[in-house]
Parts: C-alpha cells; structure tokens; sequence
C-alpha cells in the first residue's frame, strides 16, 4: 500500500512540475499600460522603452514594414503590432473589456519582443558583465 502512494505521489508532483515548465506560445498585449508579456507570465517588456531606444527600433519597423510615428512611439507600436500593415496575423481580445490581446509568436512579434529586450539591455546595463 505504501508503494502505491509513493507511486501516486510521484506522479501527481512530476505532472505539477511539467504544468509550471510549460512554455506558452503566445505574447499578451496589454492596452492600458502598454506592456508586452511572455503568454499569462509576469515575464513582461514595456511598449515605452522605444521612446528612448528609438534608434534602435529599426528592426521592428523592417520586420512590420511601418515606421514609428511620433509623438507617442509607444502607442505606434501597439497599434502597430494589433494591426500589421500586411495582415499576416490577427491580434485576438483575450477579455472582453479590450485590454488584454493574445498575439502568435511568429518573425514580426518576435523581432519585437527581441528588439525591446535590447533596447532594455542598451538603458540598463548589467555592470556584472
């Protein structure tokens, strides 16, 4: 008997496990504090750090084929990544007040995501390295 709850409590910890590891293959926008997130996590870039790192936008705007247009970069992007120019992919509501919207995780999000990531990276750099 006791073999059998060591057995079913290995199973039930290892399936706890692999649900926490699991990678999500979306991005969420979130519309009122402009923010990019890694599916549901908390792993998050702000929209805003174009502003300062617009010179290293370029990127994104290859990627979307669209500039980013002043005086609010921020909200340029969002627009832009809730509507590519092309069409190649459509943003969905994740809620229904509007706020919150899933994208794929495809080349235009991902240059994006990567590109805010550098732009971070450029504005605070880690002094350990």
């Amino acid at each position: 008997m006791r073999l059998v709850t060591l057995f079913a409590l290995a199973l039930t910890l290892s399936g706890c496990l692999a649900l926490e590891t699991k990678q999500e293959d979306f991005y969420t926008l979130d519309t009122r504090y402009l923010q990019l997130c890694r599916g549901t996590s908390n792993t998050c870039l702000e929209l805003a750090l174009v502003a300062p790192g617009i010179a290293l936008a370029d990127p994104i705007e290859e990627a979307y084929g669209q500039q980013l247009t002043s005086p609010n970069y921020p909200l340029s992007l969002a627009k832009m990544m809730l509507e590519p120019a092309d069409g190649s992919y459509s943003a969905k509501p994740a809620d229904e007040s509007g706020r919150y919207y899933v994208l794929p995780i495809n080349d235009k999000t991902t240059v994006a995501w990567n590109t805010l990531n550098n732009i971070f990276d450029w504005i605070y750099p880690d002094d350990n390295n």
